[in-house]
């Protein structure tokens, strides 16, 4: 597996992704209507123009020409923790058959690496509460809970969120 910094020719292969892994991570979160429903082609037209930007920094995993998974990392968007102090991880998506074969911790890496080179002297990340997968793969890395909490509302469904949060140095 190898890990790269994505380009705007990703945008389709990281749609594919970010909807795979959705409708596998978040059954039992949102109605079964609602992840059957969602659209590569509505995601792609998401992450073609962030891609093309440089206010958010991408990479992907994969092996050969096929995409497994993706990142995104970003100034922070916490009015309590501002950049360029605090950076954020956006997303953190890998496709359900490549869950446990180490491509979320080696996009981590990569993005982590990234921010330590920057102003950035801590980095958050978002969770459903109820997500328990996200929530001890963060903790694995050395993300610990800052008492954060926030709503979430996507499709009608409003979900409480957890914030996780780890020093840069």
């Amino acid at each position: 597996m190898n890990v790269r910094r994505a380009t705007p020719a990703d945008a389709l292969a990281i749609a594919q992704v970010h909807v795979a892994s959705w409708q596998s991570a978040y059954h039992g979160f949102f109605p079964p209507s609602v992840l059957a429903n969602l659209s590569i082609a509505e995601r792609q037209a998401l992450w073609a123009p962030r891609l093309a930007s440089a206010a958010q920094l991408i990479w992907v995993s994969g092996e050969g020409a096929r995409v497994t998974g993706f990142i995104a990392a970003c100034a922070s968007r916490d009015a309590d923790l501002p950049p360029p102090a605090t950076a954020e991880i956006a997303a953190l998506y890998v496709e359900p058959d490549a869950w446990g074969a180490g491509c979320g911790r080696a996009l981590c890496a990569a993005a982590l690496a990234h921010l330590r080179q920057t102003a950035a002297e801590n980095v958050t990340v978002w969770v459903l509460a109820g997500n328990v997968r996200a929530r001890h793969f963060y903790e694995r890395l050395g993300f610990a809970t800052d008492d954060a909490r926030k709503d979430v509302t996507l499709f009608n469904v409003t979900l409480p969120e957890v914030r996780y949060r780890q020093s840069l140095r």
